[in-house]
């Protein structure tokens, strides 16, 4: 039992560098003004551009991993994470290393993104309820490294803005832990449970498989971009509202953190009791408190609010991963790979959100923005639960017509 717990604590200990890219974002002041020749807006993308080679890593992964399989895969992107996340602590004087330096941090943590849920899905096969909530975890794992690493960049960033790069050297003891706690291939992974492993055949459902993995990787890319698009804005809307400072929008941004972490944690509970419902009444609750942010006149409840949206939003994520999951092992590597890209490309392309919103809608103000998105989101909620509802009858009928005859 003790080694099992090292396992997945291993495991999700390397969730935690997975949305750690943008916490030297407070850094980019410091590093504007270190180098005055280099256009702000590249400067900028120091923080962004992890995102752009995650997806780079994503697929580069699926490659090296049938070659040396899934751990050596992880600890190689943890070496990539550890080296390239400190080299601006030591050598910070080129502004094109340093950017290079993060390049090459997106690649590594795209290596291990895709394959920690492959992993957690082989531990936990023949146990979907406890995979659910592990996959739940991994995802609160993730929001706690962000939180974490970002208020650790906010302490080392009094020293100067290159020591805070010493963060991503927690790595390396992940990278420890990883080596000696995991084993190196599937079979050792599952030979406690071997000979109860249960086999998904491939067959004629994989058709309708991957219809649901395109059309489900759309809709993530649309409510990622509206999703970031709402922590860019939220700080700007208040401003607008004349209801708050910078401070309390940074202070709402890390309640929605709060939101995400605890949506990890509490997955496995709201997976059994919403099933397929967690997707449309995720939405709905988003829309709902997204729409109540640009009616609010108090500071309590538009950051209550947006814990709330934390919260809805990273309900999501771990149900796209668990279903795909339960899938054959085909339909499982292509649906959690176009997952991670979608949602990759989405953030990336979060800031253009707002911009084709105000063109196509004549929106001018941050309030009109951010009531149009919810009002959006709003209408994704309500056919989704069209769809689940009119799926769950016809299932129904299904299974009474089979109990007939």
């Amino acid at each position: 039992m003790r080694l099992e717990k090292l396992k997945l604590y291993s495991l999700l200990s390397v969730a935690l560098l997975i949305s750690s890219g943008p916490a030297i974002a407070a850094n980019i002041p410091a590093i504007t003004k270190e180098f005055p020749a280099i256009n702000p807006t590249h400067v900028g993308l120091l923080t962004t551009i992890p995102s752009l080679f995650v997806i780079l890593g994503v697929l580069s992964g699926n490659r090296l991993e049938l070659w040396i399989g899934k751990k050596k895969t992880i600890l190689i992107g943890l070496v990539l994470v550890f080296f390239s996340g400190i080299f601006p602590a030591l050598k910070h004087d080129i502004f094109s290393l340093l950017f290079l330096s993060r390049c090459f941090f997106g690649l590594g943590i795209g290596l291990f993104n895709r394959l920690i849920i492959q992993m957690i899905s082989d531990l936990y096969q023949n146990d979907p309820g406890k995979r659910a909530k592990v996959i739940g975890m991994e995802s609160s794992f993730e929001g706690l490294g962000g939180i974490c690493l970002t208020l650790l960049v906010g302490q080392l960033l009094k020293i100067s803005w290159h020591t805070s790069f010493f963060v991503y050297a927690i790595a390396l003891p992940i990278f420890l832990a990883l080596f000696f706690f995991i084993p190196y291939d599937k079979k050792q992974l599952e030979k406690s449970n071997a000979e109860q492993k249960i086999t998904i055949s491939d067959s004629s459902n994989d058709k309708r498989s991957y219809r649901l993995v395109i059309g489900l990787g759309i809709l993530l890319f649309v409510i990622v971009t509206i999703f970031i698009n709402y922590n860019i804005q939220i700080t700007p809307l208040i401003l607008e509202k004349n209801i708050g400072n910078a401070t309390n929008g940074s202070n709402m941004i890390a309640f929605i953190g709060l939101g995400a972490f605890i949506a990890g944690f509490v997955f496995g509970k709201v997976f059994q009791l919403l099933k397929d419902y967690t997707i449309p009444a995720s939405l709905l609750l988003l829309g709902v408190f997204m729409y109540v942010t640009t009616i609010s006149e108090s500071i309590f409840l538009t950051t209550l609010c947006s814990m709330v949206i934390g919260f809805s939003f990273r309900s999501i994520m771990p149900y796209l991963l668990n279903t795909f999951t339960q899938q054959t092992a085909k339909i499982a590597k292509l649906g959690t790979t176009f997952v991670l890209v979608a949602y990759n490309i989405g953030a990336t392309l979060s800031p253009y959100e707002g911009a084709v919103f105000s063109q196509l809608l004549h929106v001018n103000s941050v309030q009109s923005l951010i009531f149009a998105n919810s009002i959006f989101i709003l209408l994704i909620a309500i056919f989704g639960l069209g769809v689940v509802f009119v799926k769950g009858k016809r299932s129904n009928g299904q299974s009474f017509e089979a109990e007939k005859n």
